[in-house]
């Protein structure tokens, strides 16, 4: 049991790792493509990326402090990453549609795997143990 509990919080770190590179290289891309958005569609992808990048701090923030706002944060969370990969696919080069619903698909699979592998935030954790202890 000591063995799950172990490997639980290895997937969590890394869960939070991996959104905090995520964050970077969102927030990266944005202000980079932000210079070189030439119509509408390509500034609301870069502003969603942006949003995408700014919220995956915040996702890992909630899941240490602030434990009402985790499930509102980490939904709005995955809407950005998806619309953000579905977007793209769409205003940066010719538009491709399935290409684009994959990419939203494959997102917020994504998404589900990252937000699992984070888990609930620390009193949500701790909560069934109080109880236990309380019997």
């Amino acid at each position: 049991m000591k063995a799950l509990s172990h490997l639980r919080r290895v997937l969590s770190g890394a869960a939070a790792l991996l959104l905090l590179a995520l964050s970077w290289w969102a927030i990266r891309g944005g202000v980079n493509d932000a210079a070189q958005a030439r119509n509408l569609g390509q500034q609301v992808e870069t502003v969603i990326r942006f949003a995408c990048g700014l919220l995956s701090v915040v996702v890992v923030v909630t899941r240490v402090r602030s434990r009402a706002w985790a499930r509102p944060v980490r939904i709005a969370w995955a809407a950005t990453l998806a619309a953000s990969a579905g977007i793209s696919a769409l205003v940066w080069g010719p538009p491709m549609l399935h290409v684009a619903l994959l990419f939203v698909a494959v997102s917020l699979l994504l998404a589900w795997a990252i937000l699992w592998a984070l888990g609930p935030g620390r009193a949500a954790a701790a909560a069934p143990a109080a109880e236990e202890e309380a019997s």
